[in-house]
C-alpha cells in the first residue's frame, strides 16, 4: 500500500518570515559595527539589535506590533541609558531605586506613540519623531535626576528647548537620511516610525555624552549610523521581498471588480461599485485609491466609501462630455496591490429646440382644400443586410454590421481594416463629431477571452504608457466587461453587436507604412534616393517608442509595417516626406499597444513574416522579440521582401494551424537555429 506524502510549505508568511529574517540579520550588522567601539561594546550592540527588531516591527501592521515595540524599546533603553555617560552622571542610576526605570520609560512611550501616529505617511514625519524623542529623553533624565536628588520634578521650558535644539543638531543628517530611506521603503501602506524614534533617543544620548565628557569616542554611534541605518533598511526591504517569494509561492494578489453605467448624461451622478476579493473571498483592503482621468488627461482623486466587507462605492458627477477612465488601486493587509480600470462615456444633455412662434391671426379667407394627388408607387428601400435575429455567427462574423451603429456612444462610420486580433473602425463622438479609431477584438466561440483579461488587468498602465511617447498611438480608453465577454464567447451575437469590448485610440489619418510599399502612387517615393534615409528615420522613431514600452516592462509582440501609422497622409516625393518628418509635421507611430503583454508573459500573437522563432515556439516574452521584428520590418520596407525565409514562414503558419504538432515544432526549431538572414 503506497503512502501519500503531503507537500509541506514553510510555516511562515511574508508578515512573519520577513521580520524574523530582519532581526536575525541585524545581529551580525551590530557586531560588525561594534568593532569600532573603544571599550565595552555591549550597550552599542544591544542598542543596534533593538533597532533591527524595531525595523522588523515597522514591516508589520496592527496594534500588537506597537506593544512589542514598546517592550523592546524599554528593555534596550534600560541597558543603553544605564551604560551611557549621561546615565552614569545621575549619581548613578539604578534599578533598585527605580531611577533608571523612570528615565527609560518616557523614550519607550515615545516609540509607542510614534508607532501609533506615524506609521502612515505624514508630513514632516522625521522632524516630528525627533522632537518627540528629544522631549521624551528630557523628561526621562529630569525624572531620574529629581528622584536621585530627592526633590520634585522640575523641568522648565528652557530645558525642553535645549534638548530639542540639541536633538535637531545631533540628528539633522540622520533625519535627511531617514527621509530618503522612507521614500524607498517598500511596505506600501506602512512606513518607518518606531525605529527612527528610538534611534534619535540613542543618538542624542551619545551627543550628550560627548558634551559632558569631550570624549570624541562618544561620537562613534553618530558617525557609524550613516552606515548601519541604510544597512538595516536594506535588510528589511530585502527580507520582505525574499519572504514573499519563498514563503507561500507566487500570489495573484487581490482581485478588483468595477461596475457602473457605461453611459451617463452630463450632470447626472455616476455610481461606481468596487468589489475586492482575496483568495476567492470578499476581503477588506488596507488601502484603496480611486483616480479618475477626465477628457483632456487631467486627473482627480475620488472619495471611496466602504459599503461592507470587500464592497466599496464611488459617487461622481461629471461636468463635461467625453470619455472618463477610473483607475483603482487596492492594497491588501498582506501588502499586495492590484490595479483595475473602468471607463464610461458622458453624453451632453439633449436640448429641446425652441418652440416655433405662434402664427399671426388669419386675415385672409382660408385657402381651398388641397387636391389629393394620385398615388405614386415608391420603390421599396433595400433591406438591411443584417437585422435582429439575422446576425452572422460569431465564428463567421462580418465587421460591417457595426457601420452606422453606436458602440459605447461612438458612432461607427467606416470599417478601416481587419488585423490578426481585431477590427479597426473610424468613429465619431459627440455633437462635435470628434473622430477616433476603435479596435474591436475578434472573438470566437469559446476562445478569445484570455488575452482580453490580460489587457483589462493592465488597462491603467497601458493608458498611461501610451502618453509617454509621441511615437506610440495614444489610447483613449479600454472598454472591457468580463461578464459581457463570457456571454459573447458563448455565442451571444446581439451582445457582441451592442456592447463589444473595445479599445478607443487616436485616429491616424495617414494610413500604414505598408501602404507606401503596396500603393503604386508611392513608387516614385520608394525608388527615390531619399527612401533609405526615410526608412532609417522611421526606424529611429519607432525604436524610441519601443524603448518606452520596454522600460515600462511590456513587450509589443507585433511590430510590422501594418502597425506603423502616420498622423497625416505622407507626400509622394522623398524630399518632401523627409522635410515633413524632420519638422515634426509628419509623425510615424507604433499602433496596437492594447495587445502588449508583460515581459516574461505568454505570447499571444505574432506575424510570421516578422516574428523571431522563439516567439512562435512558445518562449516567454522578451524585448528581443520586438527588436528582431523591428529589424525585419525595416528590411521589408527597404527590399519589399520578408527577412524570414519562405520555409520558416510556412512552418510558423503551420504551428498556428496545428499547435499540438510536435513534429512541426521540431522542424521549426531546427530551421530557426540554422537560419542565417
Amino acid at each position: 500500500m503506497s503512502q501519500l506524502k503531503k507537500t509541506r510549505r514553510l510555516p511562515f508568511t511574508r508578515d512573519s518570515f520577513g521580520p524574523l529574517l530582519t532581526v536575525v540579520l541585524s545581529v551580525p550588522i551590530a557586531f560588525l559595527f561594534g568593532l569600532g567601539i573603544q571599550g565595552d561594546p555591549s550597550a552599542y550592540i544591544i542598542g543596534l539589535v533593538s533597532l533591527g527588531v524595531l525595523t522588523s516591527l515597522d514591516l508589520r501592521g496592527g496594534i500588537p506590533r506597537v506593544g512589542v515595540g514598546f517592550v523592546v524599546s524599554f528593555l534596550a533603553s534600560l541597558y543603553v541609558i544605564g551604560h551611557s555617560v549621561a546615565g552614569q552622571s545621575l549619581s548613578p542610576l539604578s534599578l533598585g531605586d527605580l531611577s533608571l526605570l523612570l528615565v527609560a520609560l518616557p523614550p519607550s512611550i515615545a516609540v509607542l506613540a510614534a508607532g501609533l501616529l506615524f506609521s502612515r505617511t505624514t508630513s514632516y514625519k522625521m522632524i516630528k519623531s525627533n522632537v518627540v524623542a528629544s522631549v521624551a529623553l528630557a523628561i526621562g533624565l529630569g525624572l531620574g535626576s529629581a528622584l536621585k536628588a530627592g526633590s520634585a520634578l522640575s523641568i522648565d521650558s528652557l530645558t525642553i528647548l535645549f534638548f530639542i535644539a540639541l536633538g535637531a543638531a545631533a540628528n539633522i543628517a540622520q533625519m535627511i537620511l531617514f527621509h530618503l530611506l522612507d521614500k524607498v521603503w517598500r511596505t506600501r501602506n506602512l512606513s518607518m516610525s518606531m525605529m527612527p524614534t528610538a534611534f534619535f533617543t540613542f543618538n542624542l544620548l551619545a551627543v550628550l555624552g560627548f558634551v559632558a565628557s569631550q570624549d570624541l569616542n562618544q561620537l562613534y554611534p553618530f558617525v557609524s549610523s550613516l552606515g548601519f541605518l541604510p544597512a538595516l533598511a536594506l535588510v528589511g526591504v530585502g527580507s520582505t521581498n525574499l519572504a514573499q517569494r519563498i514563503s507561500s509561492g507566487p500570489s495573484l494578489g487581490p482581485i478588483i471588480t468595477i461596475t457602473g453605467a457605461p453611459i451617463v448624461r452630463q450632470g447626472k451622478e455616476q455610481t461606481i461599485k468596487i468589489a475586492t476579493q482575496f483568495s476567492g473571498h470578499a476581503k477588506k483592503m488596507a488601502r484603496i485609491v480611486a483616480i479618475i482621468t477626465r477628457p483632456g488627461g487631467k486627473t482627480e482623486s475620488l472619495k471611496v466609501s466602504q459599503v461592507s466587507i470587500g464592497e466599496y462605492s464611488v459617487h461622481y458627477r461629471p461636468g463635461g462630455s467625453g470619455n472618463y477612465a477610473v483607475h483603482v488601486t487596492a492594497t491588501s493587509k498582506e501588502h499586495q496591490a492590484a490595479n483595475q480600470s473602468f471607463s464610461f462615456d458622458v453624453q451632453s444633455p439633449q436640448s429641446s429646440p425652441p418652440a416655433a412662434p405662434s402664427p399671426p391671426p388669419q386675415t385672409r379667407p382660408p385657402p381651398p382644400p388641397p387636391v389629393t394627388p394620385s398615388p405614386v408607387q415608391i420603390p421599396p428601400r433595400p433591406a438591411m443586410s443584417f437585422v435582429k435575429g439575422n446576425l452572422p455567427r460569431l465564428d463567421n462574423w462580418d465587421p460591417r454590421v457595426w457601420v452606422g451603429q453606436e458602440v459605447h456612444s461612438y458612432r461607427i462610420t467606416e470599417h478601416l481594416a481587419t488585423g490578426l486580433t481585431g477590427y479597426v473602425f473610424r468613429a465619431s463622438f459627440g455633437q462635435a463629431g470628434t473622430e477616433m479609431a476603435i479596435k474591436i477584438p475578434i472573438l470566437r466561440t469559446g476562445t478569445g477571452a484570455a488575452a482580453l483579461e490580460e489587457t483589462m488587468s493592465e488597462a491603467t498602465r497601458l493608458l498611461e504608457l501610451s502618453e509617454q511617447s509621441k511615437y506610440v498611438v495614444q489610447l483613449r480608453g479600454i472598454l472591457v466587461d468580463r461578464l459581457n465577454i463570457q456571454e459573447i464567447v458563448k455565442g451571444d451575437t446581439q451582445l457582441y453587436l451592442r456592447s463589444p469590448p473595445a479599445i478607443v485610440m487616436e485616429l491616424m489619418k495617414g494610413g500604414a507604412a505598408k501602404g507606401l510599399l503596396e500603393d503604386p502612387s508611392y513608387d516614385s517615393l520608394y525608388y527615390s534616393e531619399k527612401w533609405g534615409g526615410i526608412v532609417m528615420f522611421i526606424g529611429y522613431m519607432i525604436a524610441s517608442g519601443l524603448e518606452t514600452i520596454h522600460n515600462a516592462g511590456f513587450v509589443h509582440l507585433d511590430v510590422k509595417p501594418q502597425n506603423i501609422l502616420f498622423n497625416l497622409k505622407p507626400p509622394a516625393t522623398g524630399q518632401e516626406m523627409r522635410n515633413q518628418m524632420k519638422s515634426g509635421t509628419l509623425v510615424p507611430k507604433l499602433a496596437d499597444l492594447g495587445s502588449a503583454v508583460r515581459i516574461g508573459g505568454k505570447v499571444g500573437q505574432f506575424t510570421s513574416e516578422y516574428a523571431p522563432g522563439e516567439q512562435v515556439l512558445g518562449d516567454r516574452t522578451a524585448s528581443s522579440m520586438d527588436i528582431y521584428a523591428l529589424g525585419a520590418t525595416l528590411y521589408n520596407m527597404l527590399t519589399k521582401t520578408p527577412v524570414n525565409s519562405k520555409k520558416l514562414i510556412e512552418l510558423m503558419n503551420t504551428m498556428t494551424s496545428n499547435p499540438g504538432s510536435g513534429r512541426t515544432a521540431s522542424d521549426l526549431k531546427s530551421t530557426w537555429n540554422s537560419f542565417n538572414p
